[in-house]
């Protein structure tokens, strides 16, 4: 009898520490997910505010340089997979024109800063409403995930609309993972946005 009820005592534990051990796993994989989304959302704060001709031009150049370190090489050369890039890129589309293209993160930020708009007004989806895929191990302590949004771009002359459009865009996530006496940290990094599709607003 006694012996019984050890081993049902043993069984509970087990599935007791598993369990545990799976909701601090799902824990931390939501914690890392919604950390993306808020990495996402302010890299759109960031694009909105460069674009906003109300600011003054000191005031965009800074926030295109806190907008470059949220990227993996803060926008400069960088290696994945043992592959250097010479940066991470921006897809641009246009609803006047089928084919897309690709630039720096930091010159596509300049572009908006220099935009040929009297002013330009861009919305992205908010934080809560960021879809952020499955983390993915591509190595050792390093993961990734994809977030999906939107973002709406009216483009202003003397006043008045002359563009508008909107684009459904992803954008990569670099999960670092990094062991510390507090446990294990993790610190995301932006890669290449890319535009899905682009339609008139």
């Amino acid at each position: 009898m006694m012996e019984k009820i050890c081993k049902r005592i043993t069984m509970l534990l087990l599935v007791i520490m598993v369990t545990t051990q799976a909701f601090a796993q799902n824990s931390a994989t939501e914690q890392i997910k919604r950390r993306a989304a808020e990495k996402v959302g302010l890299m759109n704060d960031y694009i909105s505010y460069m674009a906003n001709k109300k600011k003054s031009p000191k005031t965009r150049i800074y926030y295109k340089t806190k907008a470059l370190r949220l990227f993996a090489g803060g926008g400069d050369n960088y290696e994945e997979n043992g592959i250097q890039k010479e940066g991470v890129q921006m897809e641009v589309t246009s609803i006047n024109r089928k084919t897309k293209s690709r630039r720096l993160m930091k010159t596509y930020f300049q572009s908006l800063i220099d935009s040929k708009y009297n002013d330009v007004q861009i919305t992205s989806t908010d934080v809560a409403d960021i879809k952020v895929s499955q983390l993915q191990r591509i190595g050792e302590n390093l993961y990734v995930c994809t977030c999906y949004f939107e973002q709406a771009f009216i483009g202003y002359m003397d006043g008045r609309p002359v563009y508008k459009d909107i684009t459904h865009k992803h954008v990569k996530c670099y999960v670092y993972a990094e062991e510390t006496e507090s446990g294990t940290e993790f610190m995301v990094l932006l890669g290449d946005v890319t535009a899905d599709q682009t339609r008139k607003l």
